[in-house]
């Protein structure tokens, strides 16, 4: 996160003082909305709605595409639970993708796992990694597969100038504060389509839209949940989205700092990155597990494998034990699910690069004399 100061605390004290703490309750224009529009404008799209993390962006796109049961989705195996977990809530089937040595998406076993049951594709933007975007909506357009772009550690990020959330049908953002930037818990759905935004909407607004937002609804209101973000959530993303940029600029500088280190050094090889530009993470790849742990170990560090938790399909229990908190619920236990796999043979490859990869990104805000000097000591 890019800081946090009393810009954030004057609007959250505002907002408390007007007593306007949801959408609803102001008499003009709220924090919520402001955010919303400058995201949208920001972003790239004709609509973001403002929810309340990032876990309920994606299941909010989800709907929004229609999903359930019987449905498969192809997910990469590296990402956080919160992915596959999204349309498995709603009775459909994830199905793992391997990653490539960028950590995203592999885009030929991408191609390979289309069924005709694939009914959408999650791109993960992991660790403000883009994905080859210019292939996967070149398959997905090809096929009439809709794709959703996990941006949740990308928020503001970009592909060959587009920003992350844009490309695909959906976007999803998440203001987490372990994100970007943060209020606490929050998220974002983007998209340029109106009849998806207005699904999305009704979804998360109980499907009842107790009052009218600056746009009608045009489509029957169907049964939703209530993930409804609150105006004290808007009140500290408005301060943290003017951030934004600066923090990812000085980031970026910051990557670039050491990236050039790296290569002078001559010493280790980097990860490929489908924007190398853009940069705001920057990752080692070693030809083996055992030359990555012995790296680390000398270096105090942590390989992607040992240190990513849950990001690591291994690690999503409700989905290893393929559990639901009912049986009739459960998609692994249809006939259409049954043999969904989330063992080591699930993803292979995934699993062996990121016990060769190592993430080295600079903080924000390092100082770039240390930079070079944080290089140099490896060994």
């Amino acid at each position: 996160m890019f800081g946090i100061g009393e810009p954030e605390i004057n609007a959250v004290a505002e907002t408390i003082r007007k007593g306007w703490l949801t959408r609803f309750q102001g008499k003009t224009e709220g924090y919520l909305a402001q955010c919303e529009r400058e995201l949208a404008s920001k972003i790239g799209v004709q609509h973001a709605l403002m929810v309340n993390s990032g876990t309920s962006a994606l299941i909010a796109s989800m709907v929004a595409l229609g999903i359930g049961p019987g449905d498969e989705v192809l997910v990469s195996a590296y990402t956080w639970i919160s992915t596959p977990l999204a349309p498995m809530l709603l009775g459909a089937i994830p199905r793992l993708v391997e990653i490539d040595e960028s950590l995203t998406m592999d885009v030929d076993d991408l191609e390979r796992k289309i069924t005709p049951r694939t009914k959408a594709i999650m791109v993960i933007h992991m660790a403000n990694r883009p994905c080859d975007m210019d292939r996967v909506m070149a398959i997905a357009d090809a096929r009439g597969i809709p794709v959703v772009e996990d941006a949740c550690q990308a928020v503001g990020g970009r592909y060959k100038g587009r920003r992350l959330g844009s490309i695909g049908a959906l976007g999803c953002f998440s203001f987490n504060s372990y994100k970007n930037i943060s209020c606490g818990e929050g998220g974002a759905i983007l998209t340029d389509d109106p009849e998806l935004f207005d699904r999305a909407r009704n979804w998360h607004d109980a499907g009842t839209f107790v009052q009218s937002y600056d746009a009608p609804v045009k489509i029957p209101l169907f049964a939703g949940q209530d993930y409804r973000a609150s105006e004290i959530q808007g009140a500290i993303l408005f301060e943290q989205l003017k951030r934004l940029d600066p923090g990812l600029d000085q980031w970026r500088e910051r990557v670039r700092c050491a990236t050039a280190c790296i290569e002078a050094d001559g010493r280790f090889a980097i990860a490929p990155h489908h924007d190398p530009d853009s940069a705001a993470n920057l990752a080692l790849i070693f030809a083996t597990p055992a030359d990555c742990e012995a790296f680390c170990e000398r270096n105090n560090l942590g390989s992607v494998f040992k240190t990513a938790g849950r990001h690591i399909y291994l690690n999503w229990a409700p989905l290893v034990e393929k559990r639901a908190y009912r049986d009739d619920v459960n998609p692994f236990l249809t006939e259409a699910g049954r043999d969904a796999c989330f063992d080591e043979t699930a993803a292979p490859k995934t699993i062996d690069i990121l016990k060769r990869t190592v993430y080295l990104t600079p903080d924000w805000d390092q100082p770039l004399a240390e930079i070079g000097k944080r290089i140099a000591a490896l060994k």
